[in-house]
């Protein structure tokens, strides 16, 4: 009895650590909102067709994040900094790089997890532009 009310006990007090910052993601989320709205077909055509990016990695991208962080896609920029301006680590659960990574491969196939590093890639450009890597690097070998 006493063990799982000590375990009880510590879930509550890692909770914090694990959890999101929901004012923190509350006040990014302000500030996107005086952006451009794009849905996922204009996100797409105005950002990444120009850069031959996969609109599947694209349409990959403009869901996850949203999912991840609690960010809203429709108005993140490619210029956007995933740590500085986003607040990636603060706003989304402990494991959501994890999460990109199995994501990630269901829905392509290809295994990323020992190549993904968030502290290596700076913007919403530079992500896009490594899954779309990632992706054509095994339609090609």
């Amino acid at each position: 009895m006493w063990r799982r009310l000590i375990n009880l006990i510590q879930s509550l007090k890692t909770y914090g650590d694990l959890s999101p910052d929901l004012r923190l993601r509350q006040r990014v989320n302000s500030a996107l909102r005086d952006r451009p709205f794009y849905g996922s077909r204009a996100w797409y055509k105005t950002f990444w067709q120009p850069l031959e990016v996969s609109s599947e990695i694209a349409e990959f991208v403009y869901q996850q994040m949203e999912v991840y962080s609690g960010l809203m896609s429709a108005h993140l920029l490619p210029s956007d900094r995933l740590i500085e301006d986003l607040n990636l680590p603060l706003v989304c659960w402990f494991d959501w790089e994890a999460n990109l990574c199995d994501d990630f491969y269901d829905r392509f196939g290809v295994d990323i997890s020992h190549c993904f590093d968030l502290h290596h890639l700076s913007t919403v450009k530079e992500l896009v532009v490594f899954l779309n890597h990632q992706l054509l690097s095994v339609n090609y070998s």
